[in-house]
């Protein structure tokens, strides 16, 4: 009975410990804001274009959160278990976008969806895919798809709307290669959504 009691014991000590154990810290990535591409700051200052608010990005819940996600099938989706992005994708996407068409000189100003102020246009967007996708032979590529819908305020009406799309090549099946690659997809896809809005 007493070793009874003391093997109970032992257990109960060591339990805790076990249960405490933590797991791998994260490593943490980020869009980064600053691969959108730049003009001079005189021919931004010198913009007389029109004012143009950004909506809030809408998206299915798996990119409203900080997972990087993962496919390998069509209808499979997961996330990498020790490595998440900064930020919500909607978010900072929101933010790269809003910096590349600010550095672009097309709009007097860009207001984010926070700002008060009024604007002629409105540019809402849904994002659909923003994930790594393994493919079958070992390769694998950061996928990002966006459309983009260009609101007059005024008049109340959709002027344009657009489908982007961009697939990067990722140098490993891991999370930093796929932030990596998503990284650049996502450049690609401003860089495309300042060529577009070009003609309005």
């Amino acid at each position: 009975m007493n070793n009874r009691l003391f093997l109970l014991a032992t257990l109960l000590l060591l339990l805790p410990g076990c249960a405490t154990r933590s797991a791998p810290p994260a490593d943490i990535y980020i869009v980064d804001p600053s691969l959108a591409e730049k003009v001079s700051s005189e021919a931004a200052a010198q913009s007389s274009g029109p004012v143009i608010k950004l909506a809030p990005m809408d998206a299915i819940r798996s990119f409203t959160g900080t997972e990087i996600l993962y496919k390998r099938a069509r209808h499979e989706q997961n996330s990498y278990a020790f490595s998440r992005w900064s930020d919500a994708p909607v978010r900072m996407l929101q933010a790269l976008f809003q910096t590349s068409l600010s550095d672009s000189a097309q709009f007097k100003a860009v207001l984010p969806a926070a700002s008060t102020s009024e604007a002629e246009y409105i540019l809402e967007s849904t994002l659909y895919d923003f994930s790594h996708h393994i493919h079958e032979g070992g390769t694998s590529s950061g996928n990002i798809r966006v459309r983009f819908y260009l609101i007059d305020q005024l008049a109340g009406t959709v002027t344009a709307t657009r489908e982007f799309e961009s697939t990067v090549a990722a140098t490993a099946q891991n999370a930093r290669s796929a932030a990596e690659a998503l990284n650049q997809a996502a450049a690609n896809v401003a860089r495309d959504l300042v060529e577009w809005l070009r003609a309005y």
